[in-house]
């Protein structure tokens, strides 16, 4: 369709964050003409609460945010790639 599309990444330590995907992820998105940008989104705990006001298990309760020099190194890997990132 060609229609303009932003990729959305989310960072989270110790289950999206191992170098061989992001570089997949990298190689496979730069590929399409029709990716403006890469948006690599760090993960966070701010949504914790509204799982458990809706009585559910938060499987990613223990898991820490992201530290700025894991996102900083998941950037530069979609810049690697040939994508437009940040």
């Amino acid at each position: 369709m060609g229609k303009p599309v932003w990729v959305r990444y989310v960072l989270v330590p110790c289950l999206t964050d191992d170098p061989p995907n992001i570089r997949g992820v990298a190689r496979f998105v730069a590929q399409m003409p029709n990716v403006e940008w890469v948006e690599v989104l760090p993960f966070h705990q701010m949504g914790s609460i509204k799982w458990k006001a809706l009585g559910l298990d938060y499987r990613l309760a223990g898991t820490p945010p992201c530290p700025h020099g894991l996102l900083s190194r998941a950037i530069g890997q979609f810049r690697d790639a040939g994508c437009r990132a940040r």
